[in-house]
């Protein structure tokens, strides 16, 4: 298989060097972050290997993609068209490049993650160059780059760059999920032990939480997995190992991810019918005071009339009696024939 050479893949001299987010020489024995002025020189040297990291929000940035040649058109496609699916394919036309598509989580100001923020992580991926472009801070590329800095992952190659990425969007979702875990078994046992109920606004937001995640990772499960049948020419054996067993975490991970949402539904349920119980005994409570004061009232109503006084109703307390008699019959057979009692 013969490769394009990483010079014809970019025009360095065309990239806006206040546009590059990060940029890193892998290397096994001397990684480095490049400055921005020393991008040309290492995307031109075709034995160095660079990772290449852009803002997407930057006017010049935007203008190169749509202008530039060098850029495969599916990949200026998804950028412009805002494609936002988890996609991760070959381009043989390309040298047998992978292209990614990636939804990832952004990240605030304040270097908080917010769980309803998602941006996307447009990539392109050759034997010795990764170009990575996105317009909001995302997680996991910050993360990544963190890590280099501090020299807590080597990867020795663009390859093992991309398995390190997989690894850390698994590793932040296992976090993410034993976290859920947890909250979920404490609002177990305080169901179970009638302790403290918790509220159905804390059921439904772990709920959500669950399904959200598990939206999510599926696309990009089922990316790995279109990638695992069609990988580039140059991944390894032991890159398609590395691959299959990111595959089976993630798969285990999403399935953990159902399973949570399950629990989370029949926590609601449970909590449903906790809530009617309790209502159900309430209400018992008020029909047996009902049925209790209803004699003491009944007989304070009638002993309580003062017919005597009103002109013409001197005799008429039987009268009296009979009509209410009357009436409360007629309520009562109006209610069986509408079949409410």
């Amino acid at each position: 298989m013969v490769f394009i050479p990483l010079n014809s893949l970019i025009d360095p001299l065309q990239i806006p060097e206040d546009g590059v987010i990060f940029a890193w020489e892998i290397s096994r024995e001397h990684p480095q972050e490049l400055k921005p002025d020393q991008v040309d020189s290492a995307l031109s040297d075709p034995d160095k290997s660079v990772w290449l990291h852009l803002n997407l929000s930057n006017a010049r940035v935007q203008r190169w993609i749509r202008q530039t040649p060098h850029l495969p058109e599916t990949l200026k496609e998804a950028i412009l068209d805002e494609v936002n699916r988890s996609r991760m394919e070959t381009i043989d036309e390309f040298g047998d490049g992978l292209m990614m598509v990636m939804n990832d989580f952004r990240v605030g100001l304040s270097g908080t993650e917010g769980d309803d923020e998602t941006g996307t992580l447009w990539a392109i991926m050759t034997p010795h160059l990764m170009l990575s472009l996105r317009a909001h801070p995302l997680r996991t590329t910050d993360t990544l780059r963190h890590l280099l800095r501090h020299h807590r992952v080597n990867p020795i190659d663009v390859v093992s760059l991309y398995h390190e990425m997989i690894e850390e969007r698994a590793n932040y979702l296992r976090h993410r999920i034993d976290r859920l875990s947890a909250d979920m078994d404490g609002l177990e046992e305080s169901l179970l032990t009638g302790a403290q109920v918790p509220e159905h606004e804390t059921l439904g937001r772990l709920r959500i939480t669950c399904g959200r995640l598990r939206r999510h990772y599926t696309p990009e499960l089922t990316a790995l997995r279109r990638l695992m049948r069609h990988r580039p020419a140059w991944f390894s054996e032991i890159d398609t190992d590395k691959l299959r067993e990111q595959i089976e975490l993630l798969s285990y991970l999403v399935d953990e991810l159902s399973n949570l949402h399950e629990r989370a539904k029949m926590l609601q349920d449970e909590l449903s019918a906790h809530m009617a119980e309790f209502n159900a005994k309430n209400l018992q409570v008020l029909s047996v005071m009902t049925v209790i004061f209803l004699p003491m009232t009944l007989v304070t109503g009638v002993m309580g009339m003062n017919m005597a006084d009103l002109p013409g109703l001197e005799q008429s307390f039987w009268v009296v009696m009979v009509a209410m008699i009357g009436a409360g019959l007629a309520v009562f057979i109006g209610l069986r024939l509408r079949r409410v009692i």
